[in-house]
């Protein structure tokens, strides 16, 4: 499951470069969407409502079987401006420490 969320991710990011090259400002706005996943329901349901305060939508929060344990994972999706991109992405990554949970970066938006 991680390594279709991770192709998922190169796929959108490569096809959001093609689409978006040499058009784009620092101030466009784009809709991205980061995955998250523990085996701890409890410190990842703590997690998707401090992105929710933070202005996120979570979405897909599912649970399944991974080498005979029980995770459970979330899209997160916000539209934010391209020059917060990095920002988000460092952000998320300390929410993902502090919440004890994976965290498999930022991608974008699938049409």
């Amino acid at each position: 499951m991680k390594y279709i969320s991770i192709l998922l991710v190169c796929v959108s990011i490569l096809t959001g470069c093609k689409e978006n090259s040499g058009s784009q400002s620092a101030d466009d706005k784009i809709v991205i969407e980061q995955y998250f996943y523990s085996n701890n329901e409890d410190e990842l349901k703590k997690l998707a409502n401090k992105l929710r305060i933070d202005g996120y939508q979570i979405n897909d929060y599912k649970s399944y079987e991974h080498e005979g344990k029980t995770e459970w994972y979330f899209y997160s999706s916000k539209e934010v401006k391209t020059a917060e991109i990095d920002a988000e992405d460092r952000k998320s990554e300390k929410y993902a420490e502090e919440f004890n949970v994976g965290y498999d970066g930022h991608g974008f938006q699938i049409d």
